[in-house]
């Protein structure tokens, strides 16, 4: 009699798991089908470029910028793509970008490739896919400068910044820009730490 009760009490145990595992896959099934669905939306919605045709789907906002009808922001620039063994300059419509731009107040900083709005940093450089925008993470608008003679190095009332990255180390108050001939402003120094900018 013991001996019937354990094997009762397995076959309920093995019964019980097979219908929670069982659960658990017809579950997650519709779920998975719902984050690809939204994933293919999302592209739709999203895509990562417009061909120059199709500006149609576009709407102009600000000199380069326009956006789409779900409110995605693209740059107009100019990539080099190759065509029957030459390369080319085209246009189109690039979406990889900080979409957190504002284009009404988008504005290139000098001569430099740094760029800004009224809320945020950029740095905008020229690649062989067109400009890029990245924004610059904990730069102070209000503060920003280029580094004299420079292009890719400025600083705020915070930090240094080499493109989008800080430079580690050297407080903007206590550091001593040294400049050559020309007013170029060529190294970093702070106490017995310095730091040669590249050309």
């Amino acid at each position: 009699m013991h001996f019937r009760g354990i094997l009762k009490l397995y076959l309920l145990f093995f019964f019980v798991a097979c219908f929670e595992n069982k659960s658990k896959v017809e579950y997650s099934k519709p779920v998975t089908e719902t984050i690809s669905q939204q994933d293919h939306r999302k592209s739709e919605k999203y895509p990562a470029q417009y061909e120059l045709p199709d500006s149609i789907h576009l709407t102009p906002i600000k000199n380069e910028f326009y956006r789409n009808q779900f409110g995605f922001l693209y740059e107009k620039t100019t990539a080099q793509r190759e065509f029957n063994g030459e390369l080319k300059d085209v246009e189109y419509f690039n979406g990889i970008i900080s979409q957190e731009i504002d284009p009404n107040s988008f504005q290139q900083i000098g001569n430099s490739w740094f760029a800004k709005d009224h809320k945020n940093i950029y740095y905008s450089r020229p690649t062989s896919g067109g400009w890029q925008i990245t924004k610059v993470e904990h730069a102070d608008v209000n503060t920003f400068k280029i580094i004299d003679g420079n292009y890719k190095y400025a600083v705020d009332k915070n930090n240094f910044f080499n493109a989008t990255e800080k430079i580690e180390g050297f407080i903007p108050l206590k550091t001593e820009q040294i400049k050559d001939k020309e007013g170029k402003v060529i190294k970093l120094k702070m106490k017995n730490k310095k730091l040669d900018l590249e050309p």
